[in-house]
Formats: C-alpha cells, sequence, structure tokens
C-alpha cells in the first residue's frame, strides 16, 4: 500500500537518524525513515568489545567486496557495511573523532567550515569532562575516556615518546597531532550508535515511522521533482511519497548507487543497463576514497594482551562476571584504544599518517575472538591522492554496486604507507616492547628490503572503511546538499564529503547531518 510522508529519509545509518531525530522534532511534519536491514537486534552490537564480531554477522551487513585491486595484488577486498538499523554506527569501532580543522577549510565551501561546524560538533556531544570552546555536555552522543585501557597503551604510548613523538591528550582539540588515548562513543559500557543516541529518545513521536527491512530500488521523479521513493519490503512493491523532500542517507556506496539507479548519473553508464536517464550528472559515483592500510603483528607470550589462553582463563571469567555485574572491564571497550597522528615527511603541514595500536592478535581465520596473545600496529595513509568509483554491476537494485578503491594507483600512497611501515616497526622495536621478547610473524623480520615491504603491503592492504566522496559537494551536490539540477531530493551522508576526513568519519558524518538538518528546516540560510 502506497503511503506519504513529508520527509522520506533513504537509509537508517548515522545521518539518517540525526534526520529522523530533528525533522521530526516539528509535529506538525511527518517523516519516515526507511532502513533496508533489520532492527539492531544483534546482542553483539551492544557490547562494544565484540565489534569484530558484530561487523562479522552477516545479517548486519551487505556483504560487499570489491573490485579485484590492480595495485594490491590483484586481490578483492572485504567491504563490511552496516545492513542494520544504525548503518555503520551499529558495527564501527565507536571512535571518536573529528578531522583536523584545516581539512574541512581546504574544501573551499561556504558554509562547511570547521568554524561552521564546530558548533555542531560540540552539539552533538556529551562529554562529561567537556569544558572549553571545543568541548561540550549535554549532547545525544555519549563520549568517554577508556576507563582502564589494556596495560599495553602505555608501553605504545611510551614507545612514541621514545622516539621523539609528542603526546595528544585530546584528538578533538585543534591540533590533533601525536600519540595517545582515544575516546570512544560509548554510554554506561554499552555501544553508542545513531539508533541510541538519536532514534531511541524520540521513537514515542507519532509523526516519525521508522520502517526496517524497507529495502529501496529507486527514486521517484515527476520531470525533474523527486516525489518519493519504490521499496521492496519482503519484496513487495511498495510507493513511499515525499511531499516535501527526499533525503538520501545511503552512504558513499549506497547513494550513488541509488541516484543512478534512479536515472541520475553518467548518460553513458545508465544506458548500458537500459536505465532511462532522468538527469545527466556524470559525477555520481566518482573520486571514490577511502583510506589504505596494512599492518605488522606480533606474537608473545606475555599476557597483557587481549585474548584467551589457558593461563588467562581466570581472567576471562573476571571479565565476564564484571561485564555482566556493572557493564565495566575489558568488554566494556572498543579494543582498539589508542594511536597516533603523525606527519610522513617533515615538509608536510599537518599529518598524513595514522598509527593504530592492536593490543590483541588477529585470528588468521579472522575469528572475532583472539586466541593466544599478540598485538599489532595497523598503519593508515590518511590523505590518500588515489582515487576510485562506485558503479553499476546491473539495473537489478538487488545486486551489489562494484566498488573499485583504485588504492595505490597513485604511487605517493605506497610511499606513505612504507613510511608507516618503517615507523610501526620503530615504535614496536622500542624499549617499552622490547622487554615483551615477541616476535614478528608479519611480515617477518626477514623482510628488510623496500621492495619486500612494498610486497607485503600490496598482499595485506585493506580499508579501514572510511568511503567518501562520490556525491561531493560541488560535483553532485550543492552547499545546501540538493542534487544539482533538481528538486525535493538531497544527499546525506559520507559521499558529500569533497576529500576524505583525515581519520575517522563516523563524527563528522553526524555534524555534517546535524548542519543539514538546520539547513532543511531553515535554521540556517546559507
Amino acid at each position: 500500500m502506497d503511503c506519504t510522508f513529508d520527509y522520506v529519509i533513504v537509509g537508517g545509518g548515522t545521518a539518517g537518524c540525526v534526520l529522523a531525530n530533528r525533522l521530526s522534532a516539528d509535529p506538525a511534519v511527518t517523516v519516515a525513515l526507511l532502513e533496508a536491514g533489520p532492527p539492531d537486534s544483534d546482542p553483539a552490537i551492544r557490547i562494544p568489545a565484540m565489534v569484530a564480531k558484530a561487523i562479522g554477522n552477516p545479517r548486519n551487513g551487505w556483504g560487499y567486496k570489491s573490485a579485484p585491486q590492480a595495485h594490491a595484488d590483484g586481490r578483492v577486498l572485504p567491504v563490511p557495511r552496516g545492513r542494520v538499523l544504525g548503518g555503520c554506527s551499529s558495527i564501527n569501532g565507536m571512535v571518536y573523532f573529528r578531522g583536523h580543522p584545516r581539512e574541512y577549510d581546504e574544501w573551499g565551501v561556504p558554509g562547511w567550515r570547521y568554524a561552521d561546524l564546530l558548533p555542531y560538533f560540540r552539539k552533538l556531544e556529551h562529554y562529561a569532562a567537556g569544558t572549553g570552546a571545543h568541548r561540550n555536555q549535554g549532547g545525544p552522543v555519549s563520549v568517554i575516556d577508556i576507563p582502564k585501557p589494556n596495560p599495553l597503551i602505555k608501553r605504545f604510548v611510551d614507545a612514541a615518546a621514545s622516539l621523539g613523538f609528542a603526546r595528544c591528550n585530546d584528538f578533538a582539540a585543534p591540533d590533533p597531532e601525536g600519540f595517545g588515548p582515544r575516546q570512544g562513543s560509548i554510554r554506561d559500557g554499552l555501544r553508542e550508535s545513531g539508533v541510541t543516541a538519536y532514534l531511541n529518545p524520540v521513537r514515542h513521536r507519532p509523526n516519525l515511522h521508522i520502517l526496517t527491512d524497507h529495502p529501496v530500488n529507486k527514486v521517484l521523479f515527476e520531470g525533474k521533482r523527486a516525489i518519493g521513493v519504490e521499496a521492496a519490503p519482503g519484496g513487495q512493491v511498495q510507493r513511499v511519497m515525499a511531499q516535501r523532500e527526499v533525503i538520501l542517507c545511503g552512504g558513499a556506496y549506497g547513494s550513488p548507487q541509488l541516484l543512478l539507479l534512479s536515472g541520475v548519473g553518467d548518460a553513458a553508464q545508465l544506458a548500458q543497463h537500459g536505465i532511462p536517464l532522468v538527469h545527466e550528472l556524470p559525477a555520481v559515483g566518482r573520486n571514490l576514497q577511502d583510506h589504505p592500510a596494512a599492518s605488522i603483528a606480533m606474537r608473545t607470550t606475555n599476557t597483557e594482551s587481549y585474548g584467551l589462553s589457558w593461563r588467562t582463563v581466570p581472567r576471562a571469567v573476571g571479565i565476564a562476571l564484571r561485564y555482566l555485574i556493572n557493564r565495566s572491564g575489558p568488554l566494556a571497550s572498543n579494543v582498539f584504544e589508542a594511536n597516533g597522528f603523525v606527519r610522513s615527511q617533515p615538509g608536510l603541514d599537518r599529518p598524513d599518517l595514522q598509527i593504530i595500536f592492536m593490543p590483541a592478535h588477529r585470528n588468521a581465520n579472522g575469528h572475532w575472538l583472539p586466541i593466544g596473545h599478540g598485538y599489532g600496529i595497523i598503519f593508515v595513509a590518511l590523505r590518500p591522492f588515489s582515487r576510485g568509483s562506485v558503479t553499476l554491476a546491473s539495473a537489478d537494485p538487488r545486486q551489489a554496486p562494484v566498488i573499485d578503491f583504485g588504492f595505490l594507483s597513485d604511487p605517493r600512497d605506497m610511499d606513505v604507507l612504507v613510511q608507516g611501515f618503517e615507523l610501526a616497526r620503530r615504535i614496536l622495536a622500542a624499549s617499552p616492547f622490547a622487554q615483551l621478547e615477541s616476535n614478528e610473524v608479519s611480515p617477518g623480520p626477514a623482510v628488510q628490503s623496500r621492495a619486500d615491504i612494498e610486497a607485503h603491503i600490496r598482499r595485506v592492504l585493506v580499508t579501514v572503511h572510511h568511503p567518501s566522496a562520490t556525491c561531493r559537494i560541488g560535483d553532485v551536490v550543492d552547499a545546501q546538499l540538493r542534487v544539482l539540477g533538481l528538486q525535493g531530493l538531497r544527499v546525506v551522508d559520507a559521499s558529500v564529503i569533497p576529500t576524505v576526513i583525515a581519520g575517522n568519519s563516523n563524527i563528522p558524518v553526524t555534524a555534517i547531518a546535524e548542519r543539514a538538518a538546520d539547513l532543511i528546516t531553515g535554521a540556517l540560510h546559507d
């Protein structure tokens, strides 16, 4: 049965949850939030330390894979994306990070400078220790300092300090450079997601309709105006009409795919799949940017790391009991509790390399519970030069899009990752770690030459899941996030970001959605 609302939001991820909350605050309007996946009922979603299990549950994700990466040994990379209420905020690493202020200013888009977004970063945040001009208390998103991080965290920060790197006590400060503990989006020992922060407090509103298991096939148009969407709950076609606007919040893969399926995009690509052209906009799906990363892994007999072994069974029982009793301890942590932002070259004006510490052994079989003990470092190229694309595999909305990151197609990205590899090795060899008598198991001490290091990077290269820029401001949407040349249609998610945030992207997307809500309701007049 067809139904009509004022606003139809497609995608119940981070941005969709923010908009559903803010737009439905006006009781005079009706809002529908359509999520393709199920409710966020998986218990692993709730427990922060079970993030790997939440990601690994196929019920929670789209099951995407990349196109073969030509410069990474032709490998097909897993591409986890949330297909569940809350989207990626229900399966991500819960890292609280805003990005470097200078990158927002470099977008060159009026209204989207860091000074414009800072009020929204503050508005969304509830940080109990938050005082001063750049932090806040009372917002919907709970932010915490991990109370008792793994003991290896101190070794990591001390090791970096022994090499002359500064400590950063607050990565949400205006100059996020150096090494230190991360903050997490966690509330009372449970994951803070778009659902818990923005939807749950307003579910009682009679004008808000949250529709899970409602995949959307395409946007419906009258001429150049979006008038609704065609959904397919249970495989049955349903028209969900919008009297004011359709707002796409499908993320950097879902939003360009839906535009293309709806006849908005490159005319030649649409003709190839027999999709009638509604509006030619060649940039849809182009300019995909994400962070390439690789890693070094150590094994140790030391039991400080997170992991299960016969010697730590009593500790594991205590950890479980502690969480069951008062939701505290290691299970209330997001595991990856510290990192550093550094410059790969001395002449740079800000960090382009992220060093993430892993206080646990990664199982070869990918199981979420680490068996045995180890630790390592993931090094990430934050400002990649390589560009990729999101294109259609077919006109069938049930078929995944073709995701080609183009990783390492620009050789400058390999240069940054090699610098990251060498720095990671130096940190892991510094005195705070040396006393653990660990062994490097990936890639192993025999890998020393530049050629061998590059081969290792290509062999283990992954994405750290921050795709952006496939519907970016200026190319696909205007400064108010309205799709260029069309009416009644906006995009609000990571796809509108002009250049990928140099770090974790969930909180920047939240701030973008907060500002978009003000643009839509007229609280701002850019």
